[in-house]
């Protein structure tokens, strides 16, 4: 009988829970979906922090609805400042369904825009900062990552090429 309490809030929080669950049935509210950036073959669905300056942004687990995503590139210290590139894609095609539900992807060419910024590029390459807005979203709707993108054309200490794969920047 000591325990009597304890046992009757437990019970009641594991109803709640698989009430809530079946209700939302796989789809629940809050700050769903992420984003990955990675080289033009997107295959292992995770972030690169190195890649060449052709790359794809997919976009996962994004609520169903009126969810358009636009996707702002700029130059990060210390590679200057400067909006590069924006972009857009419907994501909201179907309910939220975590990592593996993709919801669209951008293929994204920052070479032209690189060169006409006129930037000089690191030993890494350009940094770039992805914001993304996603209109429609349950929760926070904007994300941010900051990768290194190289092999732009015309800057020295600029090797060839894309990833080097491994996590990188957040969702």
């Amino acid at each position: 009988m000591r325990y009597r309490p304890l046992v009757l809030v437990v019970a009641t929080f594991t109803v709640f829970a698989v009430t809530m669950a079946a209700a939302w049935g796989g789809d629940p509210p809050g700050n769903n979906g992420t984003v990955k950036v990675a080289g033009v073959a997107l295959g292992a669905k995770g972030n690169e922090p190195h890649l060449g300056c052709t790359f794809d942004l997919a976009f996962f687990g994004f609520d169903a609805g009126p969810s358009h995503a636009v996707a702002t590139f700029d130059l990060q210290a210390p590679s200057g400042a400067g909006r590069l590139h924006e972009d857009g894609a419907y994501i909201g095609w179907d309910a939220a369904g975590g990592a593996n539900d993709d919801d669209g992807t951008l293929f994204v060419d920052l070479t032209v825009p690189i060169q006409d910024a006129g930037v000089v590029p690191t030993a890494q390459g350009y940094h770039v900062k992805l914001t993304v807005e996603a209109q429609g979203s349950i929760g926070s709707d904007v994300k941010h990552k900051t990768f290194w993108v190289r092999g732009c054309g015309g800057g020295e200490g600029e090797g060839e090429g894309g990833g080097e794969g491994g996590e990188g920047g957040g969702s």
